[in-house]
């Protein structure tokens, strides 16, 4: 799994970083306000993640 990018990183008292809310919001580009993009093997390239190619991949239609 790759992170995701961000300008600052949430952290605990104890500087952990909070992981947990990514975790909730996984990869879901109708709940994520980031733009996703998966690894297509046929593009040999990144592309982006559309919610069609979600539920494809949701559904076994697709794999990863």
């Amino acid at each position: 799994r790759c992170p995701r990018p961000q300008d600052a990183l949430e952290i605990t008292g104890t500087f952990k970083q909070c992981k947990s809310n990514l975790v909730k919001e996984g990869f879901d580009p109708g709940v994520v306000r980031d733009r996703l993009f998966f690894r297509d093997d046929a593009r040999r390239s990144y592309v982006p993640l559309t919610p069609d190619t979600f539920a494809a991949i949701c559904d076994a239609r697709l794999s990863l």
